[in-house]
């Protein structure tokens, strides 16, 4: 009798942060799997711990904000080589400070089609395809 191994899932989440109509992405770090591509924000989900509470938690240590509230938009399930993913996505409707790469990672606002025609990894698409996200997108439009 033969056992198959199935592993398990890496629960992580991923926030979106939307202003004039820029999404907030940033550059994988060298030395980190897909070293270079460009992401949305986010991280792991520790045990013990509920998506919200990681997102809060990976925002304010990633890119120095934090988040007063949020909107979840989709669970994604994606296989990269280095991992199969389960991705929790929210949407980050209010938080305070200034969004900026804390790390050591590069950063920057960009349109979503920009974000598309760059080397991001492959889950950006699906967030991106979501109806969701376009449509805040273009109503996060600024009155200035």
């Amino acid at each position: 009798m033969q056992t198959t191994v199935v592993e398990q899932r890496l629960r992580v989440v991923v926030g979106l942060l939307v202003k004039d109509c820029r999404l907030f992405v940033q550059q994988r770090r060298p030395g980190t799997p897909c070293a270079g591509q460009w992401e949305f924000p986010g991280g792991k989900v520790e045990q013990g711990e509920d998506a919200r509470s990681a997102l809060v938690r990976e925002l304010g240590e990633e890119i120095g904000i934090q988040v007063r509230s949020v909107t979840k938009l989709m669970t994604i399930q994606h296989d990269y080589e280095h991992a199969r993913v389960e991705l929790e996505v929210f949407m980050v409707d209010s938080y305070r400070g200034i969004a900026m790469g804390r790390e050591g990672q590069n950063f920057a606002w960009f349109d979503s089609e920009t974000v598309r025609e760059m080397n991001v990894l492959e889950a950006v698409y699906m967030i991106l395809d979501h109806p969701e996200v376009e449509r805040v997108v273009q109503l996060s439009k600024s009155d200035e």
